[in-house]
Formats: C-alpha cells, structure tokens, sequence
C-alpha cells in the first residue's frame, strides 16, 4: 500500500509542476499579446492628411509654375493627387509637370475646354522629405496666366 500511496502523491507532484508551468507562461504570452498590440500607426494616410491650393502661377518665358508649401521637419510628405486648372488670353497648355526635388518629373495632359481654358486631373504617387517643396509646371504661348493647382495626399511621421 504504501507503493500505491508513494505513486499518488508522485502524480500529484506533477500535475501542481504542470499547473504552475502553465499558468506561468500563459500570463507571459498574454503579457507579450497586449505589449504587441501598442504599436504606432504613422503610415495611415487618415492620420495626417495633406490639401493644398495654389493659385497665384508665376510666368516667365513661356513657363508657368506653382510652388506650394515646404514639407515641415520630421515629416515625410506622399502626394497622391494632383489635379489643375488654367484659364488665360493665350492658348492653354497641352501638358502639367509635377516635379520632385531630384528632378524626377512625372508629366500629365490637360484637357482643353475651349480655346483659352485646360484642367487636369490625375492620381499620382510622388515623395517629399522634410523641407522640400512640391512644384507643378506647365509651358504657355505668352499672355497672362490663370494656373491654379491642387494637391493631395498625406504626411508620414519620421521617427
């Protein structure tokens, strides 16, 4: 008998090591669970969005150009959209340019409405590091200009 009771209390030794084994990492995973779920979502382009309109073209030799707001410091800007519009006495532009500070230049066409009016359009996806600035250019046939541009997208926060 005392060999029944020696293997009993054996098996109950280590059913308790068991059970504290268990509820110990049990708590570390859900610790673990609850620490990976505080992250920081910086990339959500809900966060930090981005919309800017220019109006106020400068023109010179044939070109006109809108030159909006440096990204702040700390950010990273993702223009998204892009879209213009251009009213004048001199025939409208065929084309807008967006360009980027590397001189990456991505080109879109307008569309004319009548003989003196374009607009455009378009999705886009351009990149601006902190305190750089985004530019649209478009070529006119002299006369005064009447560009205007939009822009949007979203900030990204640098860490």
């Amino acid at each position: 008998m005392s060999r029944l009771k020696r293997f009993a209390w054996f098996i109950a030794g280590l059913t308790a090591v068991a059970l504290v084994v268990t509820l110990g990492t049990e708590n570390r995973a859900i610790a673990q669970a609850v620490r990976a779920a505080l992250v920081r979502n910086q990339d959500e382009p809900g966060r930090n969005p981005y919309f800017e309109t220019r109006g106020d073209s400068v023109c010179a030799s044939g070109a006109c150009s809108l030159t909006f707001s440096a990204v702040p410091a700390g950010q990273r800007l993702v223009v998204t959209f892009v879209s213009t519009g251009y009213s004048s006495f001199a025939p409208p532009p065929s084309f807008v340019i967006l360009e980027t500070p590397n001189k990456h230049v991505q080109w879109f066409q307008t569309f004319q409405t009548d003989s003196t009016s374009s607009y455009m359009s378009s999705p886009v996806v351009a990149y601006y590091e902190a305190g750089e600035t985004p530019v649209l250019l478009c070529g006119v046939a002299g006369g005064s200009s009447g560009l205007s541009g939009t822009l949007s997208g979203y900030y990204i926060s640098l860490p």
